[in-house]
């Protein structure tokens, strides 16, 4: 996938409370994708993938920004189940 660089100006105090401009942008993204899913916008999986996590490591930063890892559709917890069995037994 190709990604697209955006460019956003932070006050200089958020940077020294994020840590480095490395954790900013880290951090940044990590809110960006987190809120879309909060929004309904992208699945949980995807988010994952956006984010280049296992999807076994979403629910614990997910309950980092309070949003709940069983608050979807029917649809979207069946796509996320398949995703998670596609994964059993393979290493990352």
């Amino acid at each position: 996938m190709m990604m697209k660089a955006v460019t956003i100006e932070l006050p200089p105090e958020l940077v020294k409370l994020l840590g480095t401009e490395e954790d900013a942008k880290r951090e940044t993204k990590t809110a960006l994708v987190l809120d879309l899913v909060r929004q309904g916008k992208i699945s949980r999986q995807k988010a994952a993938e956006l984010l280049k996590i296992p999807l076994w490591d979403l629910p614990a930063l997910l309950s980092r920004y309070r949003i709940p890892w069983f608050d979807y559709s029917p649809e979207e917890l069946e796509k996320d189940l398949q995703a998670l069995r596609s994964k059993e037994g393979t290493a990352d």
